[in-house]
């Protein structure tokens, strides 16, 4: 008789333990094509302290996009070029490009998402990037990124905006 409720418990185990497995429903949210509306570009030093901070909120086309799709891929589009302020105040207006885009890849990590670049090449400038996503509702995404700089302390970071 033992053995039959250790076979019956083991079953239990064995059959029920993927009905607990959580969905990710996260990814299914951000899939689809968001617009850029927004763009903040800002630089640090070691301290901490702004070297510069510019805020854009134009000019942003149907080409500025993130088109997350169900395989983990994510196509980001531009046609602009953007330049931060400069620290004596000069301001530099974005600079009009031929559309380009460029395909990552995403994973879930914990609320946010990560995007890492298909590619396994070493960036020529000596940059180390991060990218990461967060929704800051149902209808916006936050797409933040962060480069640090081949010169000791210096993070250039990027927030863009993205609706749906």
């Amino acid at each position: 008789m033992k053995h039959q409720y250790l076979l019956l418990i083991i079953a239990i185990v064995v059959f029920g333990l993927p009905a607990c497995k959580k969905d990710n429903k996260s990814s299914v949210a951000i899939i689809g094509k968001w617009q850029e509306t927004k763009l903040r570009i800002y630089a640090t030093d070691s301290t901490g302290a702004f070297l510069y901070d510019t805020t854009f909120l134009r000019p942003f086309t149907g080409s500025d996009y993130l088109q997350f799709n169900s395989n983990n891929t994510c196509i980001i589009g531009t046609d602009y070029y953007y330049y931060p302020n400069q620290p004596n105040g000069q301001e530099i207006p974005p600079q009009k490009i031929t559309p380009v885009t460029s395909v990552m890849k995403y994973t879930a990590l914990g609320s946010k998402f990560v995007l890492t670049p298909q590619s396994t090449l070493t960036n020529p400038g000596g940059f180390d990037v991060r990218d990461t996503v967060s929704t800051i509702n149902s209808n916006t995404l936050l797409y933040h990124s962060v480069a640090y700089s081949h010169v000791p302390g210096i993070k250039t970071m990027a927030d863009a905006y993205y609706t749906k």
